[in-house]
This record gives C-alpha cells, sequence and structure tokens, in this order.
C-alpha cells in the first residue's frame, strides 16, 4: 500500500533516497534562529545535555509523541525509566508534547537528562498540531517516530508521513473504553477509524497486553503487531522495606488495605469505599490507605462519611515517591472499570504485596488468579469485598503470594526487557525500510 500520496513532495528531503544504514553518523537536526518553525524546547538544562548525548554518532534518533505531562502516568513513568538509563540506551530519543510541560514530573524528566520538546499548542484538540508537528519533524529529522495513544497516534503519524519520516511506530496502551466519560467516549468512536486507517501505513503497532492486541487487531495487522509490556522502576522495589517487616508487624497492628491511583471515575473508588465498608464490619482492626489525587476527591471524602467510615480513611493525595506509602500496605486493591496495563501494580507486587484487581484490560497478564493475588469483576463491590476477605483471613497466604508476585514482576517486567525489546524492534524496522526503498528506489516508501 502506498505511502507516497500521503507525503508531501518534498518529504523525502533530508533522507538517502535509497536504504537507511544503521551506521550512518545521523544527528537531530540544529535549528537556526531565522529557521521557520522553529520551536522553543521545555527546559535548558535538560536539552542541553539531551544535546549532547545525541550528537553522538551511528545511534538511532526517535522521537516520542505524547500530549501533555500534565498528569503523572504510567507512560510519563516509562519516560522517566528511559531518561536515567539514557546512556545504555542503543538509541537517542526525545519527547515531543503538544502542550507546554509545567509540572513537577516535567522537571524531574529533564533533570534526568530526558529532553523534552512543546509544539506550545494552548488544546490537544486543534487540527494545527498537525502543521506544527510536521514542521517539528522536518527540522528534526528523525529515523523514527513513536506516537503514544489516540490523538498523539492521529495528529503524530499524519504530520511524520508528511515529513517523510523513515519509520512510524504507534502505542496503544488501553482497550477501546478507556475515556472517563460518555461523551468523551462517543467522540473516540469517530477518531478510532482514522486511527485504524492510519495503521496500513505504520511500519509497527505495539501494544501493552495480549488482551490490547486482540482488541485492536484487524485483519492484515497481525504481522506488524506485537504485545511489549510497560517496565516498572526497579529502583523502587530497592527501596521499599521486604515483606518481611510487614510480617512481623502484621500481628500487632491493623491491616492496611492500599491504593494507589488518580481519583478519577475509572478507578472506581466508589467501589473500592463501598466494599471497605463491608469489610470493616469483619475486621474492626483495619485501614484504607488512598495515595492519589483527582476530581473525585470531594465526592469520595464524602462517601466515606456517608458509609459511617471517614476515621478509617486515609487520603494521601498525590505522592511523587510512593514507596512510604507501599511499605505501609499489607495488601493492594485495583477496582478500575478499565485499563490499559497499570503500573502501579507491578509497583505493588515488586514490593511483596499480593493484589486484588479487576478482570480488565492486561490486568490478567499481570496477576495471576490464585498465585500472586485475586481477580473479580469490575463494578461489583461485594465481589471485591469478598476476595478482601478471603486474603485477611489467610495471612500465610497472603505472603505467599507477595513472594511469588515480586519474583514475577522482577523476571518477566524488568526494564531491560523493555529496553532490548525496543532496540531490535527499531534497529529492524529500519532495516526493513532500508531493503524496501532498494527494492524500490523510485517509490521510497510503501
Amino acid at each position: 500500500m502506498g505511502r507516497e500520496n500521503l507525503q508531501n513532495p518534498d518529504a523525502n528531503r533530508g533522507h538517502e533516497p535509497a536504504g537507511i544504514p544503521l551506521n550512518r553518523p545521523s544527528a537531530f537536526a540544529k535549528p537556526t534562529a531565522d529557521e521557520p518553525g522553529t520551536f522553543s524546547p521545555a527546559g535548558g538544562e535538560g536539552r542541553d545535555e539531551g544535546a549532547r548525548s545525541m550528537g553522538r554518532e551511528n545511534r538511532i534518533k526517535v522521537v516520542y509523541v505524547y500530549k501533555d505531562f500534565d498528569v503523572f502516568n504510567g507512560l510519563i513513568r516509562t519516560f522517566l525509566i528511559l531518561a536515567k538509563r539514557r546512556k545504555e540506551l542503543r538509541f537517542d530519543f526525545k519527547v515531543c508534547v503538544f502542550r507546554d510541560p509545567a509540572s513537577a514530573f516535567a522537571e524531574k524528566f529533564r533533570a534526568d537528562g530526558g529532553t523534552l520538546d512543546s509544539l506550545g499548542s494552548a488544546s490537544e484538540d486543534s487540527p494545527l498540531i498537525i502543521w506544527k508537528m510536521y514542521r517539528y519533524l522536518k527540522r528534526e529529522r528523525p529515523d523514527i517516530v513513536h506516537t503514544f495513544i489516540l490523538k498523539p497516534n492521529l495528529y503524530g503519524r499524519i504530520a511524520a508521513l508528511a515529513a517523510g519520516v523513515p519509520v512510524i511506530i504507534s502505542n496503544e496502551l488501553t482497550l477501546r473504553n478507556q475515556a472517563p466519560t460518555p461523551l468523551r467516549r462517543l467522540r473516540d468512536r469517530f477518531l478510532h477509524p482514522l486511527n485504524g486507517y492510519l495503521n496500513r501505513f505504520t511500519d509497527h503497532i505495539i501494544c501493552r497486553s495480549e488482551p490490547m492486541r486482540r482488541e485492536w487487531e484487524t485483519p492484515g495487522l497481525k504481522e506488524k503487531m506485537s504485545v511489549i509490556p510497560a517496565p516498572f522502576d526497579v529502583e523502587l522495589s530497592r527501596s521499599i522495606p521486604g515483606s518481611e517487616l510487614r510480617e512481623a508487624a502484621s500481628g500487632t497492628r491493623e491491616w492496611v488495605i492500599g491504593i494507589v491511583a488518580r481519583l478519577t471515575e475509572e478507578k472506581r473508588h466508589c467501589d473500592l469505599l463501598e466494599a471497605f465498608a463491608e469489610v470493616a464490619r469483619t475486621f474492626d482492626h483495619c485501614k484504607l490507605l488512598i495515595v492519589g489525587d483527582g476530581d473525585k476527591r470531594g465526592q469520595l471524602e464524602a462517601l466515606a462519611k456517608q458509609k459511617g467510615i471517614e476515621r478509617k480513611v486515609e487520603f494521601a493525595g498525590f505522592q511523587e515517591n510512593v514507596s512510604p506509602y507501599l511499605s505501609r500496605m499489607d495488601l493492594f486493591v485495583l477496582p478500575s472499570r478499565t485499563e490499559g496495563t497499570p503500573l502501579t501494580i507491578f509497583e505493588a507486587m515488586a514490593c511483596g504485596l499480593p493484589v486484588v484487581a479487576t478482570n480488565v484490560g492486561g490486568v490478567p497478564d499481570i496477576v495471576q488468579q490464585s498465585e500472586t493475588g485475586l481477580i473479580v469483576e469490575p463494578g461489583r463491590p461485594s465481589e471485591l469485598a469478598r476476595a478482601i476477605k478471603q486474603l485477611l483471613s489467610e495471612p500465610a497466604k497472603m505472603r505467599t503470594m507477595g513472594r511469588k508476585g515480586k519474583e514475577r514482576v522482577l523476571r518477566d517486567f524488568h526494564p531491560d526487557n523493555f529496553i532490548r525489546k525496543h532496540e531490535a524492534l527499531y534497529e529492524r524496522s529500519l532495516g526493513n525500510r532500508g531493503a524496501h526503498q532498494l527494492d524500490c528506489p523510485v517509490a521510497g516508501r510503501r
């Protein structure tokens, strides 16, 4: 299927007309002061360090496209992991976002050596983003554009096709019904077909879990889809007291049931509060620790008061470092109605915590039923309460689950696996693109 019909006439300018040799001395282009469409990077220190790193020869240049750094989530944690390990990577990368990043997460990313560029858009809905992204990519001339989630996948891939970027990769991080409101889910029903069309012109599509891959797969896409699970921050497991301390304390203090998640509709904290009210009637010495913040906090605090459990519920707010809070927990619960691959579960398991979570998204790929935790159906607080009470009634089983979960996450979701798979994919994709161009020098791109 031809890509050339979607390209600007000068789309391949600045790239070799035949083949993309991996050992070519390529670097992100340095803009001149009078160059049209020059963008100001967000954060001088991070950009200077990134520029020095990306000036090295013989390395693949990747631009990651995302919407913003306003809300901390699993993808931003992944970017932070890559920034901290950038010197180990076989590729150089920048992150380009739609809107100016003015958050602690952006500052942390830059402080760790990451380079964060902004298109300066006032809204993630503006179609002008495509034009701004096109000019940005023409200036930067990356080897690969790698986009994440619905709108960045849409805008970023259109711009990359027009700019003649050699390889385009997209990432699906969620299921189709992820949006938090019915209106936004209705809107997404119109955007998904557009992204589905762009899949035909995309070199590779990554999903975070097998259920996700099955949902997004369509005829003809299977061969260029793969599953690469999200990494967890290995340093986190080293900084949290082991399960032995919780075991020693469990006989003398109250049980602590915990959750780390944004206080938004899809996380269904309301179901957890309903379930905890039932659990508290059986286990008098128990507490619910809620780590995270969001627009539902006021409603959830009111619900806790209505259920008469406000003295047993602690709202800890957003915490950049969740380690001290995970170390206080005996059981981790995530009752979401929809998920991608929640990194908070990885982190809880890496700390030796058993998990109760809902049967959504990539959760069953992480939590093994009756081995590392219990899986329940979403939207059923009574079922959630039964699972919690079952585990609190069997402390020895909780400890066994926690130990097995830690072994699993350290083995199967280590950042090394994530990095090596991406390096292999990037090198293979560029090699395939170069081979095709040698076979079809006139077309240039499929």
